[in-house]
């Protein structure tokens, strides 16, 4: 067998994957990345893969899956070759929604409740003993007034959520490689709908769900909050993928 150092690094990787008895398509399937990435990085075939992070994603996470150490392996395919392998181009992330008026007002009146709650502690008790003049209720008379209606109200305060409590945003970009026809339907309306020109970028807040369908799953790359997703499918294939609330981390690159 040929010493490893000799070897260049996709064929390295080749050598990797064959030691551990895998097949493409199971490197492909365990990495979810398409076959054809996989054959192209064992040709060393990198300009062929998604420029910036997704073609330095796509090495860390073969390397991973074969045994090899990611990034020795990334610094090999960047020492060979420099221009294919320039540093990551930035994320475009969308700028949180504005609130909404209901939110607006929900968060006045919580931020009002405890003022509220502090003066009618206060102020009410102070107000009953100045335009008092009968005798100090006894601690009896005291404990019956409190559980009036009109002192606490029936059913009492409900609780706002917390902060804490809110959903994160999760924003996907898609990043638009070639010029390709692209429908984007969020929680059942239609965003886009129509043809997207090669550098357009797109950055869409997820709700319950996110269906990508068009004429060119290659074209179409993304990111999941600064996080490369993985391939959709070949070029010229047919594009049509559901991303959810529930399961869009499964569409992410590991590293």
């Amino acid at each position: 067998m040929a010493d490893h150092r000799t070897l260049d690094p996709a064929a390295r990787l080749r050598q990797a994957r064959e030691q551990k008895g895998l097949s493409q398509r199971q490197v492909a399937e365990a990495t979810k990345l398409s076959v054809r990435a996989i054959e192209l990085l064992e040709k060393d075939s990198l300009s062929g893969l998604p420029e910036g992070i997704y073609r330095r994603s796509i090495i860390k996470s073969v390397a991973r899956e074969v045994g090899l150490n990611p990034d020795q392996l990334l610094n090999e395919f960047s020492s060979l070759h420099p221009e294919a392998m320039q540093a990551a181009p930035s994320v475009v992330i969308a700028e949180p929604k504005a609130a909404t008026s209901f939110n607006k007002v929900l968060t006045l009146v919580s931020a009002a409740l405890p003022m509220i709650a502090g003066l009618w502690y206060f102020v009410l008790p102070m107000t009953r003993a100045m335009v008092s003049t009968s005798p100090k209720p006894s601690a009896q008379e005291r404990r019956i007034d409190a559980m009036r209606a009109e002192i606490v109200p029936v059913g009492g305060f409900k609780e706002t959520p917390s902060a804490a409590s809110r959903p994160v945003p999760v924003v996907v970009t898609l990043t638009i490689s070639s010029r390709c026809q692209l429908r984007v339907v969020a929680d059942g309306n239609e965003i886009v709908g129509r043809t997207m020109e090669q550098g357009e970028t797109l950055p869409i807040e997820l709700g319950d769900e996110l269906l990508l369908l068009g004429d060119n799953a290659a074209a179409v790359q993304f990111s999941i909050n600064g996080q490369a997703g993985r391939l959709l499918g070949e070029p010229g294939d047919v594009l049509s993928t559901r991303i959810g609330r529930d399961d869009y981390q499964d569409f992410l690159i590991r590293y």
